[in-house]
C-alpha cells in the first residue's frame, strides 16, 4: 500500500514536484487559506511611483503576490503600463513557481531567489551589486524581519501589501483531521509558519479544548525552513524532516527518502 503524504498547501505549482514519486506515495493537498486582494491607496501610490522610476528593485514574494498585483493593475486599466514599468527595474521573485506565474502573466523576472525562506531572500537581495529603493509586494502579514534587514543593509524599503490571507473552512481540512485520527497519514508537511498557525487553529476548533494526545503518533512531521521548524516546535511537535535548502523539490525528495528508510526498518 502506498504511503500517504499530506501537504498543507494548494496543489497548484506542486504537480511537477510530486508526480515523479507517484509510484511511492499518494499526495494530498489541503489549502488552509483564501487570499483576498488588498486593493487600496498604497497600491495606487506604488503604481504611480513605479511609473516615474522611483524604484530600483521590486520583490514579489510568491505566486499569490504576482497574481494579485497583475489583477489590480488590470482592474485600473494599467496592465501594459505596469508591465512596461516593471521591465525597467530589477524584479525579484522567490522560487520557480513564482517565476512561472510571472512569466505566464507577461512579467519579466530579473532574478530568482531559490529558497522559500526569509533569510535566503535577504541574502539573495543583498548580493545585488547596488543599493537603492526597493518595493516589497507581499502579504499584509509578512514578517518584519525582511524590511528591517534590508534597511540595515542600505536599502530604502517600501512595503506594499497586495493580498491578505483569510482562514478557509473546508471539507478537505475535516477529512484530513479524520484521517489523522484514523492513523492513515504517514507524513504531514508544513510549508510556512502561517500554515502551522492555521492548522493548529483548525485543530483546536475541531477538538476543543484539546486534541487527542495520540493524534500525531506515527506521523512524520516535515517542514520547509528553519522559520517553520521553530513555529511547529512552538506548538509542541517534533520535526523529523527539513531539507538543507528551502525548496519544494528538496522537501518532497526528503519526504520520500524518509518513507523509504521507514520501510527498510
Amino acid at each position: 500500500m502506498k504511503k500517504l503524504v499530506a501537504i498543507l498547501a494548494p496543489s497548484e505549482g506542486w504537480e511537477s514536484v510530486y508526480l515523479p514519486y507517484g509510484d511511492k506515495a499518494e499526495f494530498i493537498f489541503v489549502p488552509l487559506f483564501k487570499s483576498m486582494a488588498v486593493d487600496d491607496a498604497r497600491f495606487t501610490e506604488f503604481l504611480m511611483d513605479l511609473s516615474v522610476s522611483k524604484f530600483d528593485a521590486v520583490v514579489l514574494t510568491c505566486p499569490t503576490a504576482v497574481r494579485h498585483s497583475i489583477n489590480m493593475a488590470i482592474e485600473r486599466g494599467l496592465r501594459n503600463r505596469f508591465l512596461s514599468s516593471m521591465s525597467k527595474v530589477e524584479v525579484i521573485v522567490i522560487g520557480d513557481r513564482s517565476a512561472e506565474t510571472a512569466k505566464w502573466n507577461g512579467l519579466k523576472v530579473s532574478t530568482i531567489s531559490p529558497e522559500a525562506s526569509t533569510e535566503s531572500l535577504i541574502g539573495h537581495i543583498n548580493k545585488l551589486p547596488f543599493r537603492g529603493s526597493i518595493a516589497l509586494l507581499r502579504s499584509d502579514r509578512g514578517t518584519s524581519m525582511l524590511p528591517m534587514a534590508l534597511t540595515d543593509a542600505g536599502w530604502n524599503v517600501t512595503e506594499v501589501p497586495v493580498y491578505s490571507l483569510q482562514l478557509k473552512r473546508s471539507e478537505d481540512m475535516e477529512i484530513l483531521l479524520d484521517r489523522l485520527e484514523d492513523k492513515e497519514i504517514d507524513t504531514l508537511a508544513f510549508p510556512t509558519p502561517s500554515h502551522a498557525d492555521a492548522f493548529f487553529h483548525h485543530l483546536k476548533e475541531r477538538f476543543d479544548p484539546a486534541a487527542p494526545e495520540d493524534i500525531f503518533d506515527g506521523v512524520r512531521i516535515a517542514v520547509l525552513s528553519h522559520e517553520t521548524k521553530k513555529k511547529v516546535e512552538d506548538y509542541g511537535l517534533k520535526v523529523d524532516i527539513m531539507p538543507q535548502r528551502a525548496t519544494a523539490e528538496l522537501l518532497v525528495k526528503e519526504i520520500i527518502e524518509d518513507l523509504d528508510m521507514a520501510q527498510l526498518d
